[in-house]
């Protein structure tokens, strides 16, 4: 159902509900005090009072154009015969329309009805607004037969209620806000605000490469599947700036959140470049791209909307921005997005990234060799025939205990991640170098470098990628020695 005639129901429901309460209460007589009686009354009184009257009788499906002229545009909406659409609008060429905005404004004119009847045979129209209306309507039905009725002001003091009369006629209605909505506001609102439906679950694409560029950053960030079966917990990784591992939880909104793209409106249609400049998207502050097999997508965000305080200055977050999208038919226009949907935005790197610097399964690691020092630790994993667990394992020809190498193996993996970096260390810094070979032939090799006392880089691979805290390396050095002493393994540094 229509969210704006949704209002209307409500409104009615709690009115019919009220009359059957004070119906109920006038027949029993109950026991009230004088008070309240009184309020009773009043309250049936001016029940009585109202004069409701339906204005236009019809139904949607007899509507065949509706003209409205308001403080902001003009247009015309007229049923399409086609079969491509319902409605066509004459001011919004070629572009993608909201069938429930268009639906919505048919099935108010067609069964439009006054809450109250303000004045009959109004001498003077101006006080209500008329003169200068806010806007004006006229409703064509299948038959032939056409009304036109005036909105006025808002009632004084009322957001709900706008003063209406019939053209040719002095008697003047008070109208629900919802019913009228649709004639007041401008052209852009019945632009779709869907600008990447929502597939179902089951109905994704496959996932392409995601790619955002930022006025503040100088790498890109880019999101791809994840083509390893064994792969984490996310399906999808980072390729750019660092390699790395995806916290699902915090990362869904970054890599699927722009299908199900929503605006909250359209600002300006078919832009040109002054009105590009204007909005900030001559330069946006980010472009993303989203590219796969039968898509390809561009969103440019521009200039930051922020919300006044009650002093006309603007607030220090961020509502929305302003944004053009390509790649979808018929948004040839700018749109104001929530700041909300927009996770690209802002976010950097170390807010999506999980706290995995490397991820290979322990059932896959054949040997994991510690060099620090000029002194090698060489850890030799084997694991029985027909089985994935760990059957054995030793340090420098020593035997572990199975738990412990594990716990061991965990605090590797679990590198923090919360600082990329780029900067090249200098390599007489080097601290310690670890290499995790696969049974595959894969597998991954982590350097670290001292920074400051307490910071140190890691490379990845041979990729200078993150910035640590210097504890953790401490807490590693102390555990090498534990796992071969057979002592507790640190798992907090």
């Amino acid at each position: 159902m229509n969210s704006k005639l949704t209002g209307i129901i409500v409104v009615g429901v709690l009115a019919a509900s009220m009359g059957g309460v004070l119906l109920f209460l006038d027949k029993t007589g109950g026991q009230t005090d004088s008070s309240s009686a009184d309020e009773s009354s009043s309250a049936v009184i001016k029940q009585k009072e109202n004069n409701k009257t339906q204005l236009v009788d019809r139904s949607a499906e007899d509507v065949v154009k509706v003209a409205v002229t308001n403080k902001t545009d003009s247009f015309v909406m007229e049923r399409n015969n086609t079969g491509k659409t319902v409605w066509n609008i004459d001011a919004l060429p070629d572009l993608t329309l909201s069938l429930s905005e268009e639906n919505g404004l048919a099935d108010c004119a067609a069964t439009l009805k006054s809450f109250d009847t303000v004045e009959e045979n109004a001498g003077d129209m101006s006080k209500y607004g008329f003169d200068d209306p806010t806007s004006t309507f006229t409703v064509t039905f299948s038959d032939g037969e056409e009304r036109t009725f005036v909105v006025g002001n808002m009632l004084p003091n009322s957001d709900r209620y706008y003063y209406l009369h019939e053209e040719g006629s002095n008697t003047v209605y008070q109208v629900l806000e919802t019913y009228l909505s649709y004639m007041v506001e401008p052209k852009e609102e019945y632009i779709t605000k869907t600008l990447i439906v929502q597939p179902g679950s089951e109905a994704y694409p496959e996932y392409g490469t995601l790619t955002v560029k930022r006025k503040d950053l100088d790498y890109d960030i880019v999101i791809e599947n994840d083509d390893n079966e064994k792969g984490a917990v996310s399906a999808q990784i980072m390729t750019s700036p660092v390699y790395g591992y995806l916290n699902i939880s915090n990362s869904t909104a970054f890599t699927h959140g722009m299908w199900g793209l929503t605006a909250e409106t359209a600002v300006k249609i078919k832009p040109t470049d002054d009105d590009l400049r204007e909005y900030g998207l001559d330069d946006p502050t980010a472009v993303v791209t989203l590219k796969g097999e039968g898509y390809d997508y561009t969103l440019n965000i521009g200039a930051a909307i922020h919300e006044k305080d009650e002093d006309g200055n603007d607030k220090d977050a961020v509502s929305a921005y302003y944004c053009t999208l390509e790649g979808a038919e018929g948004l040839d226009c700018v749109f104001r997005i929530p700041a909300a949907s927009l996770p690209w935005a802002t976010n950097t790197p170390e807010n999506i990234l999980s706290s995995l610097m490397t991820f290979n399964y322990i059932e896959d690691v054949s040997e994991i060799v510690i060099t620090k020092d000029g002194k090698t630790d060489d850890i030799l994993l084997t694991y029985d025939a027909g089985k994935e667990d760990i059957g054995s394992a030793t340090l420098n020809g020593k035997s572990l205990e199975i738990e412990s190498l594990k716990t061991f193996y965990e605090y590797i993996l679990t590198c923090p991640t919360d600082e990329v970096y780029f900067t090249e260390p200098d390599e007489s810094t080097s601290i310690m170098k670890i290499e995790i070979k696969r049974t595959d032939g894969g597998g991954d090799t982590l350097e670290y470098f001292s920074d400051t006392g307490r910071r140190t880089i890691v490379k990845l691979n041979g990729i200078t990628s993150y910035r640590i805290k210097s504890t953790w390396i401490t807490q590693l050095e102390e555990n090498i020695t534990n796992l071969e002493a057979g002592k507790k393994i640190g798992e907090t540094y």
